[in-house]
């Protein structure tokens, strides 16, 4: 009996041992951070402000600091439109915004739009309407770039009522995130 409390305690003390070495090794850290905000996109001009590490949201980017993500009705005819922030963008393909399915890889072969995307073509799937798929998305903070995805859902014909489900990302700089990736829980088996 006092040979297994013992071995159980030098067990714990090696895992603790262990664990404070690699805590300052972001590497050794790598993790998908997500988020659910369920969080309807107003049908006007400002629409709603994100920042996707802090998850502060806001209807006015001076409200938001280091904004990431602004989806907002475009004009008159309420068109859901994208705004990023500088360096940040959206995965396309032949300059349309391509809604992602689940297992794609968002990295720095991606291809981006950048900026405020109002543009028919652009905007076409968004605005026809979106559902069980993914934004492929890269951003930065701190001059890193990280890259995620975001899943909206948007209807046709004009892309409203739209709304932010949920996103993650890669919180490892310039890491490749697959599509619909979520965290995995990780098992510690503790020897009795």
């Amino acid at each position: 009996m006092y040979n297994k409390q013992l071995s159980n305690r030098i067990v714990f003390a090696t895992l603790a041992a262990v664990g404070s070495m690699t805590v300052g090794t972001t590497s050794a850290y790598a993790a998908v951070v997500c988020a659910s905000p369920s969080i309807a996109v107003p049908q006007n001009i400002d629409g709603m402000y994100i920042n996707l590490v802090t998850g502060a949201t806001g209807t006015t980017g001076s409200s938001v600091a280091g904004w990431d993500f602004n989806p907002y009705a475009s004009n008159t005819a309420t068109l859901l439109s994208f705004n990023a922030a500088t360096g940040s963008g959206y995965v396309s393909s032949g300059g349309i915004i391509t809604p992602l399915a689940g297992g794609t890889p968002v990295g720095a072969s991606s291809t981006y739009l950048t900026g405020i995307q109002t543009s028919p073509t652009a905007m076409g799937s968004y605005r026809a309407g979106v559902s069980g798929q993914s934004l492929g998305f890269r951003f930065t903070e701190g001059g890193n770039t990280y890259y995620g995805w975001i899943n909206l859902t948007s209807v046709g014909p004009n892309g409203f009522p739209a709304s932010l489900n949920n996103y993650c990302y890669e919180n490892t700089p310039n890491t490749e995130i697959t599509a619909g990736t979520t965290p995995r829980a990780s098992l510690c088996v503790v020897p009795r």
